[in-house]
């Protein structure tokens, strides 16, 4: 599942999307519905920014305007307009069974619903329905690129989002909407119950600064999980690196996926191949997030350094 963003872009950096002060970069990024309101959704531990908690689905909003810094334009010159501190009313709707996104969802004055080619009908149902707090003003405005140097939106005012969840079990397809606008934020909900063990894993094993090159969409991370006391790599059944799930590799690199021990600790370790335009990496990141789950109903989540290259400004 996948957040739908847009935003104005003049340069791989302008493209990376804003991160929640405290939390890794690619666990938390600015989603807008057009150029004023925005979300950024707060990834459980162990779960990816595309996922939320089956009892509660915790974000931000915030008001966003777009400054040409490059022109000479300084955010902190910015007047905020009245609307930009008003509340938002959100729904959140979860999507009939055999639907993963609501992308292709419509609206009418029954609700939201998705259509089989045939006509067929099938209703969403609406798991919570929220207003915010007013918006206040940030300290300083907050770049949506991540780079105060470059043109784009920058967030201006911002409010919380806690809205409980009724009738929602893990894997079911949520989308986020805002009052008054069409797109949609999917996320699906996880089981924020199971207990997170902490993993070391190792970006591109055997490579330091840990390149990754955010423009080649078609660039294989290696990424290795390494086995513990509390997490056997042969139970894992999910894991990701940001929002990618893994890929299948080159016939020659698919005996390195066969567990072992690499660390000489008598515990299995694990390689998985992720593709850098599914990870969600961006030319900002320093840091990357590997998260999954067991079947033996853990969740595990770990973190490693990285340095990008290739990014055009």
């Amino acid at each position: 599942m996948t957040l739908r963003t847009t935003t104005v872009a003049s340069t791989c950096a302008a493209l990376a999307l804003a991160w929640v002060a405290g939390a890794q970069p690619a666990l938390a990024r600015w989603t807008f519905h057009d150029d004023t309101v925005g979300e950024k959704v707060t990834a459980p531990p162990g779960g990816t920014r595309a996922q939320t908690c089956a009892a509660r689905l915790r974000a931000v909003s915030g008001y966003a305007h777009s400054i040409d810094v490059t022109g000479g334009e300084d955010p902190s010159a910015f007047q905020i307009p009245p609307q930009a501190l008003t509340a938002v009313t959100y729904e959140v709707w979860k999507a009939p069974a055999g639907f993963h996104s609501f992308d292709g969802a419509s609206r009418d004055a029954q609700g939201v619903f998705f259509e089989d080619p045939d006509g067929t009908r099938h209703s969403a149902t609406l798991v919570a329905h929220v207003t915010t707090p007013p918006r206040r003003p940030l300290p300083t405005p907050e770049p949506s690129g991540g780079n105060r140097h470059v043109s784009g939106e920058f967030v201006f005012t911002t409010a919380p989002i806690s809205a409980p969840l009724s009738g929602v079990a893990p894997g079911d397809a949520l989308g986020l909407n805002p009052a008054q606008h069409d797109s949609w934020v999917n996320v699906t909900a996880m089981s924020c119950r199971l207990p997170v063990v902490a993993s070391r894993v190792d970006v591109i094993p055997g490579s330091q600064p840990n390149v990754v090159h955010p423009e080649n969409a078609t660039e294989l991370v290696p990424v290795r999980v390494f086995g513990s006391r509390r997490l056997h790599v042969g139970r894992i059944i999910a894991v990701h690196l940001g929002e990618a799930a893994p890929t299948t590799p080159p016939p020659a690199q698919q005996p390195s996926l066969r567990p072992h021990d690499v660390n000489g600790d008598g515990r299995a370790d694990r390689l998985y191949y992720f593709r850098q335009g599914d990870t969600d990496i961006m030319c900002i990141d320093t840091h990357v997030t590997v998260t999954g789950q067991t079947n033996d109903h853990k969740r595990f989540q770990g973190g490693a350094d990285i340095t990008t290259a290739g990014c055009a400004g």
